[in-house]
């Protein structure tokens, strides 16, 4: 029975059944016995405000979800139906800015719109995950397939040459190190041929056709598993996903191993920074912006037991490896980030950076001997020269160009330079704020530690950018989202940022991804007048490939023999011992064309001269040459008694000498199959102790991040350890002395 008001209602209700029960057994018989007094009914209590709106906000909500749907599907139909009536007469047609000039007004006004809605998506009160997903891949695959859909042949020449690594390794089951300096970094292309023959895949052109967009796509992935560790709203880490796809106007995610180890890059950081990140206070009133460890209160990350941590540390080490193998810049740029958030105490396994120097160490002394030995000064005399490598990779590859073409140029360095601004403003706002985000600001400085390495082909400005988009676009985006959201995780003490997204913020956003992405059209998509293969450039190859037997060597008009070594020809794709790639200075005066006629005479016996519309796309746009040079070249060669045609097309000529040189074309030579290592007493101790200190460095480790309370055992380690380092270090040093 309840007590009290309630226990009352029920007693007198007990009573007055008791009553009415013993006037029923009182009355006498077919006496009408009156019925209990019913309640009378209460009248329907009129609904509250709070329910009355609740049907008008689900309607009105629901409308405004199938607005952002129908305008994300009409940017679709405005970009992509125009695109479709592409044809090869309209895209012979480039001018200068490339791709761009001749996309659809349609198109255009549709890429406008796929910005507009995922701004709207953003600034909407109620998450909508899944419009946002939809817009970001869509918007990804509308950037970067478009030469995929409108064009004949997959693009740029590079991509083509790689397929040669390919066929090398399925024909002869080797890699060749002298034949290329990429062959003393094979992991990317062994992997590929795996892959092709367990899957019988015979033909990877459709393959280098797609896979700029699928990398792109493929990058989201480990980008917004590391955004899980950075402790922003949701709407910056969407924000930040969103900036990312609109700056991969890089270039380097062509069928390459460049592009595919940044894989590698993003997957590692995200790893330390979720699973193996270190707790700190907060320091001067300022709270982390990371994530708090796993298992720690305020953390939204799983914690794991020790034997998913040997996983993961055995995880990060297989990337390592494997971007070691794969690519000559990107582990640098892996131990880097590593070496930067052990120093800003931002990860846990400090001793890692040591083991990973250790395995870089080993593979460019011991298994990429064939790429810098007998040339050392020529790979490492760059070193520390800052200003020429910036120089070389920024300004002077602006210079000499056609004007229209310049602005492309120009459009990628303030494309670059405001990004970095924008990410600057943000770590600032986050700043003041009272957050300090240590990590995003060591995986966007450390890159630029490259300049100080080499010019890489003057492109080292462009490799920069590339790994340093990812935090850079994160603090871009806080500039915009700069709050901390209410999780549970430490919060500041001296400043306490907004608590509600600024109304200026959608604003900002939208301008900032219009402006973003109409520099992605131009800068992009600015080079493909040369970058662009053609069917006709496609089938001149063809014609130097049935006919490299034992070898020939293919002339090629440059610019500066020494400097410009890569031609606009999808060239390389076959047959890499057998066709020797050679250029040769072009004219600035088509009509002088002669002196191609004398150089391929003087190249011997075997040798063929391809003159085609992409180079000379190149000449003209990069190095200032006459808009028809390749035409009126072709002309002057017709007119040459000593050459004569032997394939020709609308998109490439082929040339040989009418009286060749005596004798017989040479044999192939393509130098010792397989790694090669010179070894000696002192090389032998030396690799003999990297493996020892592998071994042991990586024990310690792993006793560290599993079991750091049993670590006490293994600290007489550091004893053997010492002795094995300088035992390396010495056989490193007499190695490179002797063989350089």
């Amino acid at each position: 029975m309840a007590s009290g008001p309630e226990g009352s209602v029920d007693e007198e209700l007990s009573a007055h059944g008791s009553a009415d029960a013993a006037a029923r057994r009182a009355a006498p018989p077919g006496a009408r016995t009156p019925s209990p007094a019913q309640p009378a009914p209460r009248p329907a209590a009129a609904p509250s405000a709070t329910e009355a709106r609740q049907p008008a906000t689900r309607r009105r909500r629901l409308g405004r979800g199938t607005a952002l749907w129908a305008l994300l599907a009409a940017a679709l139909a405005l970009y992509w139906v125009p695109l479709l009536g592409l044809d090869a007469a309209r895209l012979d047609g480039m001018g200068g800015l490339g791709l761009v000039s001749v996309l659809p007004v349609p198109t255009l006004v549709g890429a406008g719109l796929l910005v507009c809605a995922f701004v709207a998506g953003l600034r909407s009160p109620t998450p909508r995950p899944v419009l946002l997903a939809a817009v970001l891949l869509l918007t990804v695959v509308s950037l970067h397939a478009v030469p995929a859909v409108v064009e004949s042949e997959p693009r740029f020449a590079t991509a083509w040459q790689h397929l040669g690594f390919l066929d090398h390794i399925e024909r002869t089951g080797s890699t060749a190190p002298d034949l290329d300096a990429r062959w003393s970094w094979p992991g990317f292309f062994a992997a590929a041929a795996f892959v092709a023959q367990a899957c019988g895949v015979d033909d990877f052109t459709e393959t280098i056709r797609w896979w700029p967009t699928l990398v792109q796509l493929a990058y989201l992935a480990p980008l917004a598993l590391l955004l899980r560790a950075v402790r922003a709203d949701r709407r910056a880490k969407w924000c930040a996903l969103w900036f990312f796809a609109l700056c991969g106007w890089v270039g380097q995610d062509y069928f390459s191993p460049q592009g595919f180890t940044l894989l590698f890059h993003l997957l590692f950081v995200a790893v330390l920074l979720l699973w193996f990140a270190r707790t700190s206070a907060p320091r001067r009133g300022r709270a982390p912006g990371e994530t708090p460890p796993a298992g720690t209160p305020g953390s939204r990350v799983r914690a794991v037991g020790p034997t998913e941590l040997a996983v993961l540390l055995g995880l990060l080490l297989v990337l390592f490896v494997a971007a070691t193998a794969g690519h000559q810049l990107t582990p640098f740029v892996m131990l880097g980030v590593l070496l930067g958030l052990v120093l800003v105490r931002r990860t846990v396994p400090r001793g890692l950076p040591l083991v990973c120097g250790i395995v870089l160490v080993c593979w460019i002394v011991y298994l990429a001997e064939p790429y810098w030995s007998g040339h050392f000064d020529e790979l490492f005399g760059g070193i520390g020269g800052l200003g020429g490598n910036v120089s070389s990779s920024v300004t002077g590859r602006i210079e000499g160009g056609a004007q229209v073409h310049q602005l492309v140029l120009y459009a990628r360095v303030a494309l670059a330079a405001g990004v970095l601004a924008l990410a600057a403003l943000g770590a600032w706002r986050r700043r003041r704020a009272g957050v300090s985000d240590r990590s995003l600001l060591v995986l966007t400085a450390v890159p630029f530690l490259a300049f100080g390495a080499q010019s890489y082909g003057g492109e080292i400005a462009l490799r920069v950018f590339l790994f340093a988009a990812p935090g850079a676009c994160v603090l871009a985006a806080l500039a915009l989202y700069p709050r901390l959201p209410d999780d549970g995780g430490p919060q500041p003490a001296a400043a306490h940022p907004r608590r509600t997204p600024s109304r200026a913020a959608p604003v900002a956003a939208l301008l900032a991804g219009l402006v973003l992405l109409s520099g992605f059209l131009v800068v992009r998509w600015g080079n493909e007048p040369f970058e662009r293969v053609r069917t006709g450039e496609v089938e001149a190859m063809e014609y130097v490939y049935a006919h490299d037997h034992p070898t020939v060597r293919l002339l090629w008009p440059s610019s500066d023999p020494v400097e410009e070594v890569t031609p606009s020809i999808p060239w390389g794709a076959r047959d890499m011992e057998r066709v020797v790639y050679e250029p040769v200075r072009a004219p600035l005066d088509p009509a002088a064309a002669g002196g191609l006629a004398d150089a391929l005479r003087e190249a011997g016996p075997g040798s063929l001269l391809m003159l085609n519309e992409g180079q000379s796309q190149a000449l003209q746009l990069g190095h200032g040459y006459p808009h028809d040079w390749w035409r009126k070249a072709r002309t002057a060669l017709d007119g040459d008694p000593a050459v004569e045609r032997v394939h020709t097309n609308r998109d490439a000529v082929v040339y040989r000498a009418t009286a060749p040189a005596a004798g017989q074309a040479p044999a192939p030579e393509p130098g010792p199959a397989g790694i090669r290592v010179t070894w000696d007493t002192w090389s032998l101790a030396g690799a003999l102790a990297a493996g020892v200190l592998l071994v042991l460095l990586t024990a310690r480790e792993l006793v560290r991040v599993v079991a750091p309370h049993r670590l006490a055992w293994l600290q007489g380690t550091l004893w053997f350890a010492l002795p094995l380092g300088a035992l390396l270090l010495g056989a490193t040093v007499l190695r490179l002395w002797t063989l350089s």
